[in-house]
């Protein structure tokens, strides 16, 4: 072996390890047919395993049972006895263990180094590997618990954590588990190498064997035996020993190009690796072909055969499930593993934690990283592998362009017309709105969407096969999400519910089946939320409540999978969300407070899973206000920016930084429903710096921009209250051209005109300084009120903080009706605000029943008004409104007067 050059020991060391796994018989059998390929590497390693038997019983724990592991059964190592053999690969063996000392109870993994492969002075080398273990701590890594070498000195051993779990590649096949959740699964691998990484530390051999998945689903990175020291990579001794040892002890299936060819290895080489894992596990099949042929062609293959896109690989498999997939896969998921794979390191992602961060925005709907290879270098790869398919697709390009329409038509004659059809329709609505998305011209898929839907209209439900109806569900769900993306909301909903009735006719068929179960709780959710975006909680609830049950179903299936137990707290907490949104907020806070519970553990056990519990966390928090508990809602709105906090890059992540702006906006408004003003005047002021900061980062990010005007409203509120009047102003002005753009856009949601338009209303009826601005300011109302009635009048609900606006915009229209001289329409307005905010009021909310005492007061029921403040002080409201209550009761209590409507603004 010393003779060996760098060159052939490239070829000999992963064929050594492969052999060395293989029973005796199989060995010769495979060297025999190495001798007709690569001769020269054959009689090498031949002569390499011919020193073998000598090398093991020569040194194997020194006792002549040893070389046997059968016989090692038994035989105690340390304060462990050995159980029975676990594995063995190219590095050593792995045996189950018990520890046995008497000090604790427990199992653990004994990892023996392979007699014979190191020479003299392993055992220090070995323990070298405990020590880049031991500084490895995270809950997905197997943690280090011992290290040693047997009492003759011969033989090293590691102490690991036991873990009792499958490879990640067959639990997923396993529990046939979707796109998403196998890439959350990724996200938790991806983690742990970073962790890794960020240590100075490689893996250089990851592969599914070294990645289980315990019952509970909680991922579980093994073996950092051929680990690297990247710090040590310039140091002598030791531990460049260890690197030259170390370094060829990979599985070649999994091994990136500049392992199979000798050069240096850096993180993008573990990157490379976790591409061929993620192929693997998305696709179920390997990126590089002749990766079983002999070691030459494997070489070869990494190194040089550039590896088909991952949809397109489904797609040559033909059948219906591989189309689907690939229809998944095409895109982002394309783009993200073909960069992890690229032959270049430097073309590659940097690290694991860059992997990861893409991984995170394709599964948030949010933009990658990675961009697809230039257009004429795609096509032109294309060409090449495809002659026939381009043909093909220049037909199709052909057919499109005389109109989708006859092709939709032309697909009710046969089965395989139908399926171009809609796959047609399916590439245009995708990769087509790819390209029309950035330059504003959705209209352009109009007419396609028109077509689509009138012959999906025209099916029978019953006479489709699965095929189909997942095309018919898939399509619907892309023309639903462009409807809904250009603000049309009830056409989104009409689109979602077709598609529903697609996922639930599947689900009727095979009602056990957990991806058809998960099919449709998707359905119900986009139903559900379209409904609630609209502003039909009643509706929403309803849908939601189909998709809680739906996700009940799927826990059922398998009560430890993570990736169901997250979909059923997903589900409750839309379900809270809906009754918040009615006025329920006691059957809110009993559906969310176990949901979030129950998140936190998921989020314990899933570090990614921090955000998602933040959000879940807020929604907690509107309960409590809800019911009037703002301190404690206070605590939570803190809790919530902790667990934003530990998302991962928190620091750098801007949905983060939305998360904790909102969150300091909400505690300065509840620090004004405690009438706690200088403290909320100092958290409002901070809360808008944040939002407005946000805001300008991405412009075109409404919801960014809706934070950035709602903080402002809250904070111009606030400086009225205290006096700050020319403050006041000075917002109102710079919070006026925001609000044009947000309701200027057909793509914001139903609410925030009622609530942008009406706390505009209020503050301006506040702000009014003479004739003119109260007169354009009554128009203003009375336009205002009266598309809050066409709204309702549409079927769409108010929220309670939309319910307050309105009642205050019709307190504020009716004063200054009075002050018009128009004591008859003033009144009339009070009545319709009192009547409107009656059961709120009546439920005992804080802030409706304030209201209501104004509306008494105006409408000269004294008595009344003042039971309802009496009420008010029975809580911990003070929010300035109540100050003004206070303050227009205060003669009357005195005098025991009835007054009558009075001049001043709510």
């Amino acid at each position: 072996m010393n003779g060996v050059d760098k060159t052939l020991w490239s070829r000999l060391s992963p064929l050594l390890d492969e052999l060395l796994d293989l029973p005796e018989p199989e060995r010769d059998a495979r060297i025999a047919a190495l001798r007709a390929t690569d001769p020269e590497a054959a009689e090498a390693v031949a002569d390499m395993l011919g020193l073998l038997p000598g090398i093991e019983q020569a040194g194997f724990l020194s006792g002549s049972a040893m070389p046997k592991p059968a016989g090692l059964a038994g035989q105690t190592v340390g304060a462990y006895t050995l159980e029975r053999e676990l594995g063995h690969g190219g590095m050593g063996t792995v045996w189950l263990a018990r520890r046995t000392d008497g000090r604790y109870q427990g199992e653990v993994a004994i990892k023996f180094l392979r007699a014979g492969l190191f020479g003299h002075g392993d055992a220090a080398r070995f323990e070298r590997e405990g020590s880049i273990l031991a500084r490895l701590s995270h809950p997905h890594i197997a943690r280090l618990l011992d290290a040693g070498v047997t009492s003759d000195g011969t033989q090293p051993y590691l102490v690991l954590e036991y873990i009792d779990g499958e490879p990640i590649d067959a639990y997923c096949r396993r529990l046939a588990l979707p796109v998403a959740a196998r890439l959350r699964l990724m996200l938790d691998v991806l983690a742990a190498v970073a962790h890794a990484h960020n240590r100075l530390i490689l893996h250089r051999d990851l592969k599914p064997s070294n990645i289980l998945v315990t019952a509970a689903g909680e991922v579980k990175l093994l073996d950092f035996g051929i680990a690297k020291l990247m710090a040590d990579a310039s140091a002598g001794g030791e531990a460049t020993a260890l690197t030259a040892h170390a370094g060829n002890a990979f599985t070649p299936e999994f091994a990136a190009p500049e392992q199979m060819g000798g050069t240096d290895v850096t993180t993008a080489t573990d990157v490379y690796s976790l591409g061929v894992l993620m192929y693997v596990l998305l696709g179920g099949e390997h990126p590089t072909p002749s990766i079983t042929g002999t070691p030459l062609d494997r070489m070869r293959a990494v190194m040089e055969s550039e590896p088909r896109k991952l949809s397109e690989a489904m797609l040559r498999r033909g059948d219906a499930a591989s189309r689907k997939l690939a229809a998944e896969l095409r895109g982002d998921v394309d783009t993200i593993v073909a960069r992890a794979l690229k032959k270049a390191p430097a073309e590659r992602y940097a690290n694991a934690a860059d992997l990861a961060d893409d991984v995170r925005r394709y599964l948030a709907h949010e933009p990658i990283a990675a961009r697809p290879d230039a257009r004429l270098y795609r096509v032109a790869k294309f060409v090449r592998r495809h002659r026939t398919g381009v043909a093909a697709a220049s037909i199709a390009a052909l057919a499109l362009a005389a109109g989708v329409g006859v092709a939709l038509w032309q697909a009710r004659e046969a089965s395989r017309q139908r399926e171009q059809a809609e796959g047609l329709v399916e590439f245009m609505i995708t990769d087509l709105r790819k390209k029309l998305e950035p330059v504003g011209r959705l209209d352009v898929l109009d007419s396609v969407g028109d077509k689509a839907l009138a012959y999906y209209a025209a099916q029978d439900l019953d006479r489709l096969d699965a095929d189909s109806l997942g095309r018919r569900n898939r399509a619907l769900h892309l023309i639903g999400d462009l409807a809904q993306q250009r603000g049309r909301l009830d056409e989104a909903e009409r689109d979602f519910r077709q598609a529903a009735d697609s996922t639930a006719a599947l689900l009727r068929r095979h009602p056990g089946d957990g991806q058809r179960i998960f099919d449709h709780a998707q359905s119900e959710y986009w139903v559900g939320y379209t409904q609630w975006t609209r502003g039909r909680f009643t509706d929403a609830e309803a849908s939601f409540r189909r998709y809680l049950a739906l996700a009940d179903r799927l826990r059922a299936i398998a009560p430890d999978n993570l990736d169901w137990r997250l979909e059923q707290v997903y589900a409750a907490t839309n379900v809270a969300t809906a009754l918040i949104d009615l006025g329920r907020p006691a059957e809110a806070l009993a559906t969310i407070e176990p949901a979030e519970r129950n998140m936190a553990d998921i989020a314990a056990a899933r570090p990614d899973e921090a955000f998602d519990h933040a959000t879940i966390i807020g929604w907690l928090m509107r309960a409590q206000e809800s019911l009037g508990r703002y301190d404690a809602a206070i605590a939570t709105a803190q809790r919530k920016m902790a667990a934003a906090r530990r998302a991962p890059n928190a620091d750098t992540n801007a949905s983060v930084r939305q998360v904790l702006g909102t969150a300091l906006v909400d505690i300065g408004r509840l620090q004004m429903d405690l009438g706690q003003r200088d403290a909320a005047l100092a958290t409002l002021r901070r809360g808008v710096a944040d939002a407005q900061a946000l805001a300008a980062r991405d412009p075109s990010n409404l919801d960014w921009l809706f934070d950035a005007v709602r903080t402002q409203q809250q904070l111009e509120d606030l400086l009225l209250a205290m006096g700050d009047v020319d403050g006041a102003r000075a917002l109102d002005r710079r919070v006026a051209d925001e609000s044009t753009k947000l309701l200027s856009t057909p793509r914001g949601k139903a609410g925030w005109r009622i609530a942008l338009l009406g706390h505009d209303r209020v503050l301006k009826a506040r702000l009014a300084r003479d004739e003119t601005e109260r007169t354009a300011v009554v128009a203003a109302l009375r336009d205002y009120l009266s598309d809050v009635r066409r709204y309702e009048l549409a079927g769409s609900e108010l929220t309670p903080g939309e319910r307050e606006l309105v009642t205050r915009a019709g307190l504020a229209l009716g004063d200054l009706l009075q002050h018009e001289g128009k004591p008859g329409e003033a009144a009339a307005s009070w009545r319709e605000a009192f009547d409107r905010n009656a059961p709120a009021a009546a439920r005992g909310s804080p802030p409706a029943m304030t209201l209501q005492g104004l509306l008494c007061l105006r409408l000269g029921r004294t008595q009344e008004a003042r039971a309802w403040a009496d009420r008010v002080l029975a809580t911990s409201y003070r929010h300035p409104v109540f100050a003004d209550l206070e303050d227009q009761l205060g003669p009357a209590r005195m005098a025991g007067e009835t007054p009558g409507p009075l001049q001043g603004n709510p």
